[in-house]
């Protein structure tokens, strides 16, 4: 019977990365910003340009999860990955936010690149990060735990962002905007890089001793078959990603709202404050309902009350505060189901051991970070390609259309993507009794090889 983690393992290995969220916050913030009002590169063309960069990233998360389940180092068979890519995510993060001057056509290639690369690098990291929670946390409730401390920490990150960012960017880069992006971008990129490095660090004695086998290792055709013939985990990742692109697109255009309809830039910094407490409180009470309830019941709560709030939201746009106030209820209702996402994909994976009767579970953990993934691309076309459709011009004066439309696009659109996550959950076939069902007759096959 293994000992129940210490408090401290159990912090630094889930909070330590509150600087990666620093850094994915502002790439999901001010990227497409930075490409249509530092760079000026037309709306309709960084859409194209996100959503494809997005796209490539959004397949690489699966081969990335097969890499860090086959290849191993000799400090640790994932924690070695902790140590490796995030240097590499550092460098090429920071270098999505210059401009290197190549020509139009050759910049934007050159960033698309840097963004690929970029997020390669993040992909190996994350997936390597979610395939050492089973590692090490060896009980259900510890594993709850970590669940929790991990949303807790991108709460955390995201409240620290909102404080931070645009008071950063100012102080940073004076009357060059472009510089404070890069100075500010440049500093989250190399707490990430720290904030890994503690959790590679804490560890390294669990990944060394044990890697969380339970069965025969799969190969490359099973990894394959457990991602593309597994219904359980298609449904919760096609539902996660509705839930995330509810909340990624009032980030990616909520900058132009407050640029053209607030205007003030200290309404900005209260929104995103705002947001990130809201999003503290929602996990909090997420553990608290999930405990009473269900998880698909805690799910429809959390989905609801966004989606509620969302549509109140646009009736309101003209009022910044109230437009803040709104926005922040319905962050509460979506942080209810972060709590959920990896207790989800560890039933997920109980359910794949079971029916396989083999270990992946690696490479099933990794894609945890797949429907953020997704939600980017999607969110980030999204608002690229609906800002191009309102006819949406760099710099442009404040018209009451022009404010009637970023209204409505802070709102109405995230609340489609919130309707999508409350329809698609009720197909999810994992209860808490069919997954103790599966516990049960797991244990026993392996009893029985034994």
């Amino acid at each position: 019977m293994s000992q129940k983690l210490k408090s401290s393992i159990v912090n630094i290995f889930s909070l330590g990365p509150i600087g990666f969220f620093l850094m994915m916050n502002f790439v999901g913030t001010y990227y497409a910003y930075f490409l249509t009002d530092i760079l000026k590169i037309s709306a309709a063309t960084v859409g194209t340009l996100v959503l494809a960069s997005r796209v490539i990233d959004t397949f690489a998360v699966p081969v990335a999860g097969g890499i860090v389940e086959k290849i191993h180092f000799p400090w640790g068979r994932y924690s070695g990955w902790l140590w490796l890519a995030p240097p590499i995510s550092t460098l090429f993060v920071t270098l999505m936010f210059t401009n290197p001057n190549f020509g139009h056509t050759a910049t934007i290639i050159f960033l698309g690149a840097m963004y690929i690369l970029a997020h390669m690098s993040i992909n190996l990291t994350e997936a390597a990060h979610y395939a050492l929670m089973p590692v090490i946390a060896y009980s259900d409730e510890d594993r709850v735990l970590l669940s929790a401390r991990r949303a807790q920490a991108m709460s955390a990150g995201s409240l620290i962002f909102g404080f931070v960012a645009v008071p950063m960017i100012a102080a940073l880069g004076g009357n060059d905007e472009g510089r404070g992006l890069f100075l500010t971008v440049l500093i989250f990129s190399l707490l990430q890089l720290a904030g890994y490095w503690l959790a590679a660090a804490v560890s390294m004695p669990f990944d060394a001793k044990n890697a969380g086998q339970t069965g025969k290792r799969a190969g490359l055709r099973e990894m394959a078959g457990q991602i593309l013939k597994n219904k359980p985990l298609a449904i919760l990742i096609v539902a996660e990603v509705c839930r995330w692109s509810a909340s990624l697109i009032v980030m990616n255009l909520s900058v132009y709202y407050f640029k053209y309809v607030a205007i003030k830039p200290v309404y900005f910094t209260a929104f995103l404050t705002s947001r990130s407490v809201a999003t503290m409180l929602g996990t909090a009470v997420g553990q608290y309902i999930v405990r009473r309830t269900s998880k698909v019941t805690t799910w429809n709560i959390g989905m609801g009350i966004n989606l509620l709030f969302l549509v109140i939201a646009w009736f309101f746009y003209s009022n910044p505060t109230l437009f803040i106030v709104l926005h922040a209820i319905a962050a509460v209702g979506h942080s209810i189901v972060m709590t959920l996402s990896a207790a989800f994909l560890a039933d997920v994976a109980e359910y794949t051991e079971w029916k396989t009767k083999a270990n992946a579970r690696g490479i099933i953990m990794s894609l945890g970070s797949l429907p953020i993934k997704i939600s980017m691309a999607l969110a980030g076309g999204v608002a690229g390609y609906s800002l191009s459709l309102v006819g949406y011009v760099p710099n442009t004066e404040t018209t009451h259309e022009l404010a009637a439309a970023m209204g409505a696009l802070s709102t109405l659109l995230p609340a489609v993507f919130a309707v999508l996550a409350l329809v698609l959950i009720r197909f999810y076939p994992l209860t808490e009794h069919k997954v103790s069902i599966i516990r049960k007759r797991k244990e026993k096959f392996l009893n029985n090889q034994t």
